[in-house]
C-alpha cells in the first residue's frame, strides 16, 4: 500500500536521505507516521536511528540553511528549525533510539498508535511490532505497556489530548491505569505538564478534555485548589454544582469562539440563541478570529488561555462561601480571592508573567459584566471606558466568558428576554474595543501636563495626573470633545 505523503515533504525526505551517511538507518516515528496513515496534515517529524543524531542534524541543518540545536545532550535529541514553504515552523527532531534497536524503541513509546515507524528509504513500508495500525483503524488508545504510563505520567494527559483530538475510546483498563500514573504527575517537570494541558485545551473539544483530567484525577495533581469546587452544590441562580458549572462554562465559551469566529453563517432554522448571538456579534468575527489567534507566548493562543480563564473563573468560591439568613450561599469577594489562586496556578505551571497576568485580570473582573447584564441595560459610554480601564485587552476575552457563564448559570431556564439583553451589552463592550477604541476606550488626552501648567498655573504634581485622568473619562464618555471644552472642564474641576 503505497503511504500519501504531500510533494513539498517527500522533497524533504529525499533531501533528509541524501544527507545520510551510506547505510545510515533512519526511521520516520510517532505522530507523523499517525497522522500518514489517517491522511491529516504533518505538522512536525520525528525520526530516530541507532546512534548519536547530531552529526546528521547538523549536516542537514546546513544543507537547508536553517537553525539547529540539541534539545536534549544526555537523550542525544537534537532539532532542525525548519519552515514549510507557507513560513510556518515545522520542527524536525532526531533522536537515538531508546533500546538497543527499532523494536526496543517503539515498545518503550506511550500508545501504540504512536509506535509505528517508517523507514526514510523505504516510504511504503510501516513496522508496526503492536498492530497500532489496527488499534488505529479501531478508534482504540491503548498503551504500549503495563508500566508505559508510570515510566512517564505526562503521557496520561498526552492520552486525554489524543482521545479528545481523534475521538477515540480508552482501550480496556487504560483507564485505570491512567488513574494510577496521575497521581505521579508531580514527579514530572512543570513545563512539561502545561505543554501537554495546553494542547487539551487548544483541542477540538477542550471541555470534554476537562472532564476526563477531572474523572483521571489530574486536577488533584496539576491544578489542587479545583478539586474544591466539587464541595459547592447548586444555589439560585445556578443550576449546577459548581465544578459542573465551571466546566460547562468553559464549553459553551468554545461553542462561543467557534461560532464567532467561523465564515459559515447559522442556519436560519437553528438554535434561536446562537442566531441572536450572531445577528448582533456576527460583524466581529474577523475580528476576534485575530484576537483568540494572538499568542501572548509562542505555542499558546489567547482561545487555549481564555480557556484556562473560564475554568478558574470561580476558583475563589470554596474559600468565600458562607450560608446566609436566606438559605442561600454567598460568595462575597470571590473574585478577587480567585484572581490570587489564578496568579498562583498559572505561574506553578509555569505560564509567562504576560500570560499569568492576564488570567489574574480575566478571573478578578469576570463578574463586572454579569452586574451590568443583571441591569438589564447596555452600558454607556463610561461604563465601557472603565471596564477596559480595568481589563484592558483582556477584556474581550471577560466579555466572551460573561456569555458562556450566563448560559452555565441559567441553563433551560434562560429565555430569550434575558439572553438578548446579555448580547447587547457583550456587543457595547465588544464594539467598544473593535469600533471605538481611540473615542471611548483610550482616547488621547485633549490636553497634556504642560497645558495644565501653561494656562491654569497648575504645580506638578499629582493634581496633574488626577486632572487629566477625569478628563479622560469625560473625553471617553463623549462630554468633552474639544480643546475648548477640556479647557472649561478642567476650569471647573480647579
Amino acid at each position: 500500500m503505497r503511504l500519501k505523503i504531500n510533494p513539498e515533504q517527500l522533497a524533504l525526505l529525499a533531501l533528509i536521505r541524501d544527507a545520510c551517511e551510506p547505510g545510515q538507518v533512519l526511521f520516520i516515528v510517532g505522530g507523523a507516521v499517525r497522522d500518514i496513515l489517517l491522511g491529516v496534515p504533518l505538522h512536525d517529524i520525528d525520526f530516530v536511528m541507532p546512534e548519536n543524531p547530531f552529526t546528521l542534524a547538523k549536516r542537514l541543518a546546513k544543507r537547508l540553511d536553517v537553525g539547529f540545536f540539541v534539545l536534549d545532550d544526555e537523550r542525544h535529541t537534537a532539532r532542525v528549525v525548519y519552515e514549510d514553504q507557507k513560513g510556518r515552523f515545522f520542527p524536525l527532531d532526531f533522536v537515538q533510539y531508546t533500546g538497543a534497536n527499532l523494536t526496543e524503541d517503539l515498545l518503550n513509546r506511550d500508545f501504540t498508535l504512536n509506535a509505528m515507524a517508517i523507514p526514510v528509504d523505504d516510504l511504503d513500508q510501516v513496522i508496526d511490532p503492536l498492530d497500532g495500525r489496527i488499534d488505529l483503524e479501531k478508534g482504540i488508545l491503548r498503551a504500549c505497556s503495563p508500566h508505559a504510563l508510570l515510566d512517564d505520567p505526562v503521557r496520561v494527559l498526552r492520552g486525554i489530548r489524543l482521545a479528545q483530538q481523534l475521538c477515540f475510546t480508552f482501550a480496556p483498563g487504560l483507564e485505570r491505569d491512567m488513574q494510577i500514573a496521575a497521581s505521579q504527575l508531580p514527579k514530572t517537570s512543570y513545563e512539561r505538564q502545561r505543554d501537554e494541558f495546553f494542547r487539551i485545551l487548544s483541542g477540538p473539544d477542550p471541555a470534554e478534555g476537562l472532564r476526563d483530567c477531572r474523572r483521571l484525577g489530574v486536577f488533584e495533581t496539576i491544578l489542587p485548589p479545583l478539586v474544591d469546587l466539587e464541595d459547592i452544590s447548586a444555589s439560585p441562580p445556578h443550576h449546577l454544582p459548581l465544578m459542573e458549572h465551571t466546566l460547562q462554562t468553559v464549553d459553551h465559551y468554545h461553542r462561543l469562539v467557534t461560532d464567532l469566529t467561523s465564515d459559515q453563517d447559522l442556519d436560519a432554522g437553528g438554535d434561536r440563541f446562537k442566531q441572536r448571538t450572531q445577528q448582533q456579534l456576527g460583524k466581529f468575527s474577523d475580528a476576534l478570529s485575530a484576537y483568540f489567534a494572538e499568542e501572548i507566548t509562542p505555542g499558546r493562543s489567547k482561545a487555549a488561555l481564555a480557556y484556562f480563564g473560564a475554568l478558574l473563573h470561580d476558583v475563589g468560591k470554596p474559600l468565600t462561601v458562607k450560608v446566609g439568613e436566606d438559605g442561600l450561599l454567598h460568595l462575597n469577594n470571590h473574585a478577587v480571592v480567585g484572581a490570587d489562586l489564578a496568579r498562583k496556578m498559572a505561574k506553578r505551571l509555569q505560564l509567562s508573567n504576560a500570560e499569568s497576568d492576564w488570567v489574574e485580570r480575566m478571573v478578578l473582573n469576570h463578574m463586572h459584566l454579569l452586574s451590568l447584564i443583571a441591569a438589564d441595560s447596555p452600558p454607556d459610554r463610561r461604563s465601557i471606558y472603565r471596564f477596559y480601564k480595568k481589563s484592558g485587552e483582556t477584556g474581550v476575552a471577560i466579555a466572551v466568558n460573561a456569555l458562556a457563564n450566563t448560559m452555565a448559570t441559567y441553563g433551560s431556564d434562560l429565555d430569550q428576554s434575558q439572553w438578548g439583553t446579555a448580547v447587547s451589552v457583550i456587543e457595547s463592550m465588544i464594539s467598544g474595543w473593535f469600533e471605538h477604541r481611540e473615542t471611548i476606550v483610550s482616547p488621547s488626552p485633549l490636553l497634556n501636563g504642560h497645558d495644565l501648567q501653561r494656562l491654569f498655573e497648575v504645580t506638578p504634581g499629582k493634581d496633574i495626573g488626577r486632572l487629566l485622568g477625569q478628563l479622560v473619562e469625560e473625553q471617553a464618555g463623549g462630554n468633552v470633545t474639544t480643546k475648548e471644552e477640556a479647557q472649561d472642564y478642567i476650569r471647573r474641576q480647579l
